[in-house]
């Protein structure tokens, strides 16, 4: 975008930004939606999303985990599954589960990364989902927490219409549609906010001037990366592609792995979606900083790893 003024640039950037994420937003509305519908259509949810303590927070990242979610788009379906008697435990561990330990993210990982961004990716998100998040959903009191369910999503049930396959078939649909336009609704603002953003950062911060801080202090360089991928908001799987680009720019193993492990976790935007189940903003904060903590924290031990298996 060299012979572009300011505003084509990041209208270029946010259009090549969007074409990127519209393959994981729909994919996300359709996965979500389905997993929405079906999950508030089955009995034992509320019975097993109350649970509190490591057993929700580690229960709520199970059901995250094969959704292959951003940490917003799970935001939304996971805040969908426990508005009504959920504990705040699962609702996270569902965000966190998603955004962080989704399958299909850390298997693609293994092919592309150094051994070492994968274990500290992974060791992490568990700390984060099986430490801080029992931690932090203490300070949450009950009755911050709303109980009534979203309007629209009241209108999914578990009844269906007996020995009559075309009526099961529309309800199923119909319930799938109301899921998707819920998440949409929600989400959909945000992302075109969130690209917007981004467009922006990337026009102020080309690709030359992030080359630029690869010889700085490495402590220095896993601290700046830290930062930005606290900040930022992105699809999907995005943060593999980040960290390709970096590993081509000839940044080291510990950065590399602190983007792919702060840029799909909790961030503003997860804040704005959540406040309301959490409580307000203490919590949603508390889970940011932290998330830019460990992130320092993982690129440290990427790079330790990495000189021990040399």
């Amino acid at each position: 975008h060299t012979d572009d003024n300011f505003g084509i640039a990041v209208l270029k950037s946010c259009a090549n930004f969007w074409e990127a994420n519209t393959t994981g937003m729909t994919f996300a509305l359709i996965i979500g939606g389905a997993a929405l519908s079906l999950l508030l259509s089955w009995k034992k949810l509320e019975t097993l999303l109350a649970f509190k303590g490591i057993k929700g927070a580690a229960l709520g990242s199970v059901f995250g985990m094969p959704l292959n979610m951003c940490a917003n788009c799970s935001a939304v379906t996971g805040v969908g599954l426990t508005s009504q008697k959920g504990s705040a435990e699962a609702t996270l561990g569902i965000i966190l589960g998603g955004a962080l330990l989704n399958i299909i993210g850390i298997v693609t990982m293994f092919g592309l990364f150094h051994p070492s961004v994968i274990i500290s990716r992974v060791l992490f998100s568990g700390l984060m989902i099986l430490v801080v998040v029992p931690f932090v959903s203490k300070w949450i009191k009950t009755e911050e927490t709303p109980t009534a369910v979203d309007p629209s999503l009241n209108m999914i049930s578990c009844y269906f219409p007996d020995n009559n396959l075309a009526q099961t078939v529309l309800k199923t649909l119909e319930d799938w549609l109301i899921a998707v336009g819920n998440i949409a609704y929600k989400l959909i603002p945000l992302m075109l906010l969130g690209t917007l953003l981004t467009a922006i950062f990337r026009v102020i911060f080309p690709n030359e001037v992030i080359h630029s801080i690869v010889n700085y202090n490495p402590i220095v360089v896993i601290m700046i990366i830290s930062f930005i991928g606290t900040l930022l908001s992105i699809p999907v799987l995005f943060e593999i592609l980040l960290g390709t680009m970096m590993l081509q720019l000839g940044f080291s193993n510990g950065a590399i792995a602190t983007m792919v492990l702060t840029a799909p976790s909790f961030g503003l935007f997860t804040l704005v979606l959540t406040k309301k189940k959490l409580g307000g903003i203490k919590v949603p904060f508390v889970i940011i900083g932290v998330t830019f903590l460990f992130g320092i924290g993982a690129g440290l031990l990427a790079d330790l790893i990495t000189k021990i298996l040399v």
